[in-house]
């Protein structure tokens, strides 16, 4: 029989904010870290589809360390008391042309914050402090190995970037060349010889391909507070001239991209 469960709330920073009256404009509310420069910027403006990202399930509680994304991406701009949960990330990787920002970004190391909340003119700024899990530094991991971790994960988030924006190119270019002759067709050939070795095919148990590992590493060292091993940054250093190699093949192609 099911046995009852406690709700565990969503993992975050909870932000709460009031509006006497309902503003005619756009409000925003941005991280910042020590340096004062954007965490991440939050929009009473963000497309409808963003009103939120995927969430922990409910009567789960997470592991020590694990990191689950979730929680209104747009602001509430009615009049009254919000409160909004920041998922303590950075944004994620560029998914697409209508979703340069993607979710589940690379989490923010503890330390210190602020909050601004800007509408029109008026702007308050307040102070945002992240600790960290007890339970992680028990474990053995140290500030030094999450500051290290979070450099890594932002440049796999770039490389996640990098292959997803190739991958919408390629697809582009094989959709305006579709029923191409001549020497067009030949570079349609020259573009699905190389899309074999950056997508991977849409069934199942297909062989993954350049894309899928990239995704993959990201995921993997993306997951959990935890000292990044050498094998994910040598990982990385091999992803990465794989990609640089498939790029400089499709400007051959394509020419450089504009």
């Amino acid at each position: 029989r099911n046995m009852p469960s406690p709700q565990y709330p969503v993992p975050g920073a909870m932000i709460d904010y009031y509006l006497a009256e309902a503003p005619a404009g756009e409000i925003t509310l941005e991280i910042l870290d020590s340096d004062g420069k954007t965490v991440r910027r939050f929009s009473s403006a963000a497309a409808e589809h963003a009103v939120r990202e995927a969430e922990q399930p409910a009567g789960e509680e997470e592991e020590g360390g694990f990191r689950f994304r979730g929680g209104p991406v747009r602001l509430d701009k009615s009049a009254g008391m919000h409160r909004f949960t920041w998922d303590l990330r950075y944004a994620g990787p560029w998914l697409n042309k209508n979703r340069p920002e993607g979710p589940n970004g690379p989490a923010a190391v503890p330390g210190n914050y602020s909050v601004r909340l800007t509408d029109g003119a008026w702007t308050s700024m307040q102070p945002l402090t992240i600790v960290e899990d007890p339970r992680i530094s028990k474990s053995g991991v140290t500030m030094a190995d999450l500051q290290e971790q979070f450099d890594h994960n932002m440049r796999v988030r770039e490389l996640v970037s990098d292959v997803n924006k190739t991958v919408a190119r390629v697809r582009a270019a094989q959709a305006d060349l579709r029923s191409a002759s001549g020497a067009d067709a030949g570079k349609l050939n020259r573009l699905n010889e190389l899309a074999s070795h950056l997508i991977t095919p849409p069934i199942r148990y297909s062989k993954p391909e350049l894309q899928t590992h990239i995704t993959y590493l990201y995921n993997m060292t993306n997951m959990a507070d935890q000292k990044i091993g050498r094998d994910a940054i040598e990982r990385y250093g091999v992803l990465r001239k794989e990609l640089d190699q498939q790029i400089a093949e499709l400007n051959q192609i394509l020419g450089p991209e504009q």
